[in-house]
């Protein structure tokens, strides 16, 4: 294997645990362990923008938690199903008996037939947790499943499983809460997973320090990026408006791009190419990443800070408020 081809490698596997991520895992990680323990569980909601994380998050969880088979029966005490768009309400309990490795189901059974069929299967194979991605994909507009249906389902699907379930999904995701109150009356405030805010120095820092993570990558490969950790921040800041799932896209492109190359300089020109043919520009388009002139002067924080409200607005994300400090907090 080429420097460059273990570079992309390192950079394709690399799992950053900054502390959003952490932060969360280790939240949704008791309350998972409660439940297996035996303590009355919750529904948890995951509500965060297109490239927050989330389905890294999801892979992580799901190690900790592995499906085995024992004596030649499945076990998966934590489960993770994927729903897909346009999912009709006779295909919620399809995609948790595909997920639990059941796939020739006869046509002619029912929807009611299906749950209970799922159910007894969960059973079977000791789930106590199921762990649902893409769950807006419910609430999308066009959506077969009317919110208010889809919010009865996983009701019922949590009280008669007696476990707990944890809702991945865009901020859309609330609307299944809102059309259905005993849904809220069995969740957890949601846990959101939202891109780092440029206008926080803490966040800023967390960012930052992702940021450096991936230039120590490169350069330990013999690829060290030629410009001041500053500008790769800011730069990568005004592509990504904070959302690291978009930061780790474009390092995968930029490994990419050397995948051909003997070890040198990664080039500001080289990180131009990238953030314009081969990522997403997920910050504000009237401040687009890694423009001329952009090695040699620092990036507004106005300009930062519309990036990461770009990225909220887009995804229908309230900007949070930062509560002012009083005299009392210094105390």
């Amino acid at each position: 294997m080429t420097p460059a081809q273990q570079l992309r490698r390192d950079i394709e596997t690399c799992e950053l645990p900054h502390p959003m991520f952490e932060t969360l895992r280790m939240a949704i990680k008791q309350r998972i362990d409660d439940t297996l323990e035996g303590f009355a569980p919750k529904i948890v909601r995951v509500p965060g923008p297109s490239g927050a994380g989330k389905s890294s998050l999801i892979t992580n969880l799901m190690r900790d938690y592995p499906v085995t088979r024992i004596n030649g029966r499945l076990h998966a005490p934590v489960l993770s199903v994927k729903l897909k768009q346009g999912v009709s309400p006779k295909e919620l309990p399809k995609r948790v008996l595909d997920a639990l490795g059941i796939r020739m189901l006869p046509r002619s059974m029912t929807a009611g037939a299906l749950f209970d069929l799922m159910l007894e299967q969960l059973k079977l194979a000791g789930t106590r947790v199921v762990i649902f991605d893409e769950t807006s994909e419910l609430v999308d507009d066009g959506s077969r499943v009317p919110p208010r249906a889809a919010s009865d389902w996983f009701k019922s699907l949590a009280d008669s499983l007696d476990g707990m379930l944890i809702l991945f999904g865009i901020p859309r995701l609330e609307r299944l809460f809102a059309a259905n109150e005993q849904l809220r009356r069995r969740a957890c405030p949601p846990l959101k997973f939202l891109p780092y805010n440029a206008s926080d120095s803490q966040e800023m820092t967390a960012y930052h320090a992702c940021v450096a993570n991936y230039a120590r990558l490169f350069a330990a490969a013999g690829y060290p990026v030629e410009m001041p950790l500053r500008v790769l921040t800011q730069q990568t800041y005004l592509l990504t408006g904070g959302l690291v799932g978009v930061l780790a896209d474009f390092m995968k492109e930029l490994a990419s791009r050397l995948a051909h190359e003997a070890p040198r300089p990664v080039t500001y020109a080289d990180c131009t190419l990238v953030a314009r043919e081969h990522v997403s520009h997920a910050g504000s388009p009237h401040y687009l990443s890694f423009l001329d002139g952009g090695l040699e002067s620092n990036v507004e924080p106005a300009a930062l800070r519309q990036a990461y409200v770009h990225v909220l607005n887009n995804n229908a994300e309230a900007v949070p408020v930062r509560r002012k400090k009083t005299a009392g907090d210094e105390r």
